[in-house]
């Protein structure tokens, strides 16, 4: 048996205008960052004998945040020991996400030794008006060498690209994912800004300071930004996603298919034994409960059938083959077209999916409404 385990670092450099996630600036923390790395990996070997009791081996392992490659080397080369140390690694798809200004000679060199293989790097944009505008510390140049410094030292190397961004043009898209794809890189994501309140991007937003691009602007990003990237010979496999043959996130997929996974780390999530569990978020309570020799959840809750088959559908359709009908038959021993007859048929009437012999899908017209298609099988 084989499963997924994601690992939180929390701290960044500095806060994006637009980030919500759980993460601290340094300025703005007196988390210490060694104190948080010797808590984790005590629940690394808690999670890890676990796991090793149950014969289960971690064929993916991501470390995201936050931005992991922003913590001290001697802190991030010690996790990274422990990795080894406390897992049950099964030769992973192992990935890290980092941020272009904090790429060196030497953290790639750190990352290499120690069996990383995957990289995501958060450009962004490469226009350095709007990086500024996000609070990117990061240039267009930088980001550049960052990647320069990665593709000859990981077998994958991921983009993220943002659109949809304050002043963004359909045509400024276009000109990024075209001077990104001369670099080669194996896998771009290509995220639409999400204006999260009580950010300061969203208070920007409210007081009329930065302008935002339209629905329809919007929607032609997204359509044009696709037909580029997939004659560029990217293909498009999740509606964010796009991977050249053979470089598909195999750790993301673990969500997508509703598989069992553990999250580490403050305020992680995990889908484990058929629990959805969330690590408590309050740093001071993470130390003392793993200090102690316990695992610090603050939240638990069994998942029942119904919701399993909710689940299945919902992150299942945001994958381009969407959800087949003999998996989905193994998995619970029912028919989805019976299970959810209702809702399918409503969304063939509006033409927003198309089913054949083997699956169910989003259409052309069902993949830019997305999240109301997913919507109809939440019950």
């Amino acid at each position: 048996m084989e499963t997924s385990v994601y690992i939180h670092i929390p701290f960044c450099r500095a806060k994006c205008y637009y980030c919500d996630f759980l993460s601290f600036a340094y300025s703005a923390t007196n988390f210490s960052p060694r104190d948080y790395v010797r808590a984790l990996i005590k629940e690394l070997s808690i999670r890890g004998q676990q796991l090793s009791d149950a014969g289960i081996m971690v064929s993916t392992l991501y470390i995201g945040g936050g931005t992991p490659t922003a913590l001290p080397t001697v802190e991030l080369a010690t996790l990274l020991d422990n990795c080894h140390r406390y897992l049950p690694l099964s030769s992973p798809e192992w990935t890290v996400e980092a941020n272009p200004g904090t790429i060196t000679p030497e953290l790639v060199k750190l990352l290499g030794q120690a069996g990383v293989n995957r990289i995501s790097l958060g450009v962004q944009d490469l226009d350095d008006h709007r990086l500024a505008l996000l609070g990117r510390l990061h240039t267009a140049a930088r980001a550049q060498q960052a990647f320069l410094l990665c593709q000859d030292s990981f077998p994958s190397v991921s983009l993220d690209i943002m659109a949809a961004l304050p002043g963004q043009t359909e045509a400024q898209l276009l000109t990024t994912l075209a001077t990104v794809c001369d670099w080669a890189p194996q896998h771009l994501s290509v995220y639409g800004l999400k204006v999260e309140e009580g950010t300061p991007l969203a208070t920007q937003v409210a007081s009329g300071h930065l302008q935002l691009p339209d629905e329809d602007e919007t929607l032609a990003m997204f359509l044009s930004g696709r037909q580029f990237l997939q004659a560029q010979g990217y293909q498009h496999y999740e509606i964010a996603n796009f991977a050249q043959t053979g470089h598909r996130s195999l750790h993301n997929q673990t969500y997508w298919h509703n598989h069992p996974y553990l999250g580490l780390g403050l305020g992680a999530h995990s889908y484990w034994q058929g629990r959805r569990l969330e690590n408590t978020c309050q740093p001071e309570l993470y130390l003392q409960q793993l200090a102690m020799g316990q695992l610090p959840l603050a939240v638990s809750h069994a998942v029942t059938r119904e919701q399993e088959m909710e689940d299945t559908m919902m992150l299942g359709l945001r994958l381009l083959s969407g959800v087949r009908f003999d998996v989905f038959q193994a998995r619970f021993q029912q028919d989805l077209r019976h299970v959810f007859a209702k809702e399918i048929k409503h969304l063939l009437a509006l033409g927003a999916i198309v089913t054949d012999n083997t699956a169910i899908r989003l259409s052309e017209a069902g993949l830019p409404v997305a999240n109301l298609v997913f919507a109809e099988f939440l019950r």
